[in-house]
């Protein structure tokens, strides 16, 4: 994480029984926020993987849930307006430490106004992060039409149309037809 914001950070988990978690990558998720029980700490998990950037937002996103549920008592509607309202003030903050570079600021901005339930649902902000990747990966959206690939799970595809935010992929195996987000990675690219 940016040193910028570690004091920042300490002061927001301060007040909490909290455990923090830095595990291992996830394919599913970025981070985590579960509460176990009332005498029992609060667990938020970030995968050890990410850039420093995408870390901090990830830890920022998981902590407004802690906050969130700290004032509300309850994980329904976990995305919601109070989330998002603590989310955005939280960002903000971080953004004044400095602890982002003036590069990001335009998709941190952007994200601030409409925070999305996770952060790789922001293409933009997604887009932004990426550039701090030690090592930068294909995307789907980047693929040509036709263009054959490999998922994570192993299953091998041919790029097809996009429909809104997901590609019509077909599945070479088996010859069904999957809509894949145009963020996934990809790898074994083979173009025809």
């Amino acid at each position: 994480m940016p040193e910028e914001a570690i004091d920042l950070v300490y002061s927001w988990l301060g007040p909490h029984n909290i455990r923090l978690k830095i595990t291992k990558p996830r394919r599913s998720k970025l981070g985590d926020f579960r509460v176990k029980g009332k005498q029992e700490p609060a667990i938020i998990s970030v995968n050890g993987n990410l850039n420093p950037f995408s870390f901090l937002i990830t830890l920022t996103h998981e902590i407004a849930h802690l906050k969130d549920f700290s004032e509300r008592k309850t994980l329904r509607e976990a995305h919601g307006q109070n989330w998002k309202r603590i989310y955005s003030k939280l960002l903000t903050e971080v953004i004044e430490t400095g602890a982002f570079p003036s590069e990001l600021h335009p998709a941190l901005r952007k994200h601030i106004n409409n925070p999305k339930a996770a952060s790789c649902s922001d293409a933009t902000l997604l887009d932004a992060l990426r550039q701090y990747d030690d090592e930068p990966k294909s995307r789907l959206k980047e693929l040509p039409l036709g263009a054959h690939f490999l998922l994570s799970n192993g299953m091998r595809f041919e790029r097809g149309e996009l429909k809104r935010t997901r590609y019509k992929c077909q599945e070479l195996n088996s010859k069904k037809w999957y809509l894949v987000h145009g963020e996934a990675e990809v790898i074994n690219v083979e173009m025809n």
